[in-house]
């Protein structure tokens, strides 16, 4: 049935991937079911353990044949039940065999000498103390009967026996004085604990009080020793046994403590002899029995840690993108056409708590080529990994298309490209074809590739050039289309490629120079002169050009009434039998002179009087001073204007800006021409007003 191959492949899956942790677990459940059977294996409660037991198989076939969803929570409530039952049904039993335990090791006094050599002066300084002050203490120290039913009823302390502590606590102002203190080996259990009082007439020279009843009382029913401090005489008393020892000095005490420990000690030695003389070789029955537990104990072990690790950790399933595609395996003298993807997505399963710690390199895809023949052949991916706890690889895509050639080479001629001609001058010529060393390359590659190829091409440009161009160009292989052809190799990849470039005997590039003539007006300045084009092809007899020189000349231009840019067509300057070329190579006889003539820059230094603007009467306004010296910068032109009209340059004070009845320094404001530049020598003026 699927669903138990499913729990089969689960339940291996499991153990295959248990770390040392989990076997320590498994051997510690183990330990403790095997334990379990043998305490129940002869008491009423192994006919309850069968019961569970069987009822816990049923509920897990129904889990797992039955996978009802209603049904299957009435199923776990069920056995959160008997979780929470069982130990109340084996109550009896499992009391029994720890009391047994209990007596069988005895009480542990491994050590009991040195707690000995610690509590003793630690308690005998204390109650000597207490009973010198009179002050009431009932100390308890517990012996082989544990006092848990007494030490519940006090408060825990849990500190290490000291004088101090003991003084402290049965000091008359804190709150755990009345009652007694417990002291378990070497610590001070708890305070405040409420002792069992005893129904005996306690004999003494007077009537006795609480502590001593209570401290009779706890020795009746336990194995304790009790030490009384009496509030109203001081008097120190020890309870054991049922019985009352009245009045001790120190060294009574201290030797009632010795003593006590010393008991307590050779109980223990014989508890432990006593359980080793006890023990017998078991026999082959029980030992197979014994071994029956034990193999039943593993097998609920097993069980019962599977659940737990698929309930807290269950199976799930991811996917990891990424995951490098390795290929090998390819045959001598064959090549792939079509690359392989680079990486796959591996799909897989594993524990939850496992998936931050996968990534891509916990994985391993490969294809293998080893078999492959020419042409087109479906491989599968094939996924492996060094993790235990993987399980279900699956790469996407889980096959690919492998395309393999047999690798050839073929010989195929060079050809080059010359770029960039139209940029040579008419004065320059190509001569011949392109020379190209070697001539012939060797194509290298898949078979359809290199049968495709049908020659090695380069360019190489002569832009500008006035000489041979010679340049060292790398090789690309092309098919008959002039499309480029890859996944082939070229040898060599580099050829020399040169190209000849010389002048002709009848032209020559020469410069064209712009002649003026006349002066620009007076406070211009010629800042400026191009010529387009700057340069130009001369043709015509070779002795003529010889005498024309670098350069040919254009007409005159005027600049007499020249300002800001001026452009002119004017013709060159050439002899009749010359004829001028443009880069283009076509013939010209105008080029273009830009003249640019610009105004020269001054100063002028002028004075000006303050005007008063937006004055409406309501105030008479005194100024100091009146005039003010102004310093203007900007073209002569403009300074000559000013010179010649004045009002073109104003300093004024916006009298909308004054308050009646005040003395203020005020900065006037001057309204020049917008190329002027204008600046104050003095920068304020002192302006005086009063309400009219």
């Amino acid at each position: 049935m699927p669903e138990i191959d499913s729990l089969v492949d689960g339940f291996l899956f499991r153990v295959q991937s248990m770390t040392r942790l989990d076997v320590l677990d498994l051997l510690l459940v183990t330990a403790a079911i095997y334990l379990l059977l043998l305490l129940l294996r002869r008491s009423q409660a192994a006919f309850v353990l069968r019961a569970v037991l069987v009822i816990a198989g049923f509920f897990l076939l129904a889990n797992v044949f039955n996978p009802l969803p209603t049904f299957g929570y009435f199923l776990n409530f069920a056995a959160l039940a008997m979780l929470i039952t069982v130990p109340v049904v084996l109550q009896p039993e499992l009391r029994r065999w720890l009391e047994r335990f209990g007596r069988q090791i005895g009480f542990s006094f491994g050590g009991q000498e040195s707690v000995a050599g610690h509590v003793i002066p630690e308690v005998t300084r204390a109650v000597e103390n207490m009973a010198n002050s009179k002050t009431g203490a009932l100390i308890v120290l517990e012996g082989m009967v544990p006092l848990t039913e007494v030490i519940a009823t006090g408060v825990r302390v849990d500190g290490q026996v000291t004088s101090e502590l003991l003084q402290t606590i049965f000091f008359n102002k804190t709150p755990l004085h009345d009652g007694a203190a417990v002291i378990r080996e070497d610590e001070v259990i708890a305070a405040g604990c409420v002792l069992p009082l005893s129904d005996q007439v306690l004999q003494g020279w007077r009537r006795l009080g609480t502590r001593h009843r209570a401290a009779v009382g706890l020795s009746e029913v336990s194995d304790a020793l009790t030490v009384v401090v009496s509030e109203e005489t001081g008097a120190v008393s020890i309870a054991e046994g049922g019985r009352l020892r009245q009045d001790l000095d120190r060294g009574e005490l201290h030797q009632a403590l010795r003593q006590f420990y010393a008991r307590g000690l050779t109980s223990s030695e014989k508890g432990r002899w006593h359980f080793w003389q006890s023990w017998k070789i078991p026999g082959p029955r029980q030992i197979l029995g014994d071994l029956l537990y034990l193999f039943i104990a593993f097998l609920l072990a097993v069980v019962a840690t599977t659940a737990v690790r698929i309930s807290n950790d269950p199976i799930v399933q991811a996917r990891q993108e990424g995951v490098t595609l390795n290929a090998s395996g390819l045959p001598e003298d064959t090549t792939l056409t079509e690359a392989l993807p680079r990486t796959v997505i591996v799909e897989f399963e594993a524990p939850s708590s496992e998936l931050p710690s996968i990534t891509a390199s916990t994985f391993q895809a490969a294809v293998a080529l080893a078999d492959v023949s020419t042409g087109v052949t479906r491989l599968p991916v094939q996924v492996t990994t060094t993790a235990s706890n993987i399980r279900d690889m699956t790469a996407v895509p889980a096959e690919l298309d492998v395309s393999v050639a047999a690798i050839i080479s073929k010989t195929v001629p060079v050809s080059v490209t010359v770029l960039d001609t139209d940029t040579v001058t008419s004065a320059y010529e190509i001569s011949g074809d392109p020379v190209v060393v070697p001539s012939e390359v060797v194509i290298t590659g898949p078979e359809p590739a290199v049968e495709a190829t049908t020659l090695a091409g380069t360019d190489i440009s002569v832009a500008n050039a006035t000489t041979t161009v010679r340049d060292v160009r790398p090789l690309a292989a092309y098919d008959d289309n002039g499309d480029e052809v890859t996944g082939v190799t070229i040898e060599p990849v580099e050829t020399d490629v040169t190209v000849v470039v010389r002048r002709r005997v009848n032209a020559r590039d020469v410069g064209v120079r712009a002649v003026t003539t006349g002066s620009p007006p007076d406070g211009y300045w010629l800042s400026g002169l191009t010529v387009d084009p700057a340069s130009v092809t001369i043709e015509g007899s070779p002795s003529t050009l010889a005498d024309m020189g670098s350069f040919v000349d254009t007409v005159a231009v005027d600049l007499s009434e020249a300002t800001g840019e001026t452009a002119v067509d004017v013709p060159l300057d050439i002899p009749g039998d010359v004829q001028a070329l443009d880069s283009a190579g076509n013939p010209i006889t105008n080029v273009t002179v830009v003249a640019q003539v610009a105004a020269r820059s001054g100063d002028l230094l002028t004075e000006r009087p303050v005007e008063i603007v937006n004055d409406r009467g309501a105030m008479s306004i005194q100024l100091a001073p009146q005039n003010v010296e102004l310093l203007l910068s900007g073209p002569l032109p403009t300074l000559n204007e000013i010179e010649q009209q004045p009002e073109l340059v104003r300093v004024v004070v916006d009298a909308l800006q004054l308050t009646p009845g005040r003395t203020t320094e005020v900065t006037p404001e001057v309204i020049a021409p917008a190329d002027i530049r204008a600046q104050l020598v003095d920068t304020s003026v002192v302006v005086t007003t009063e309400a009219n």
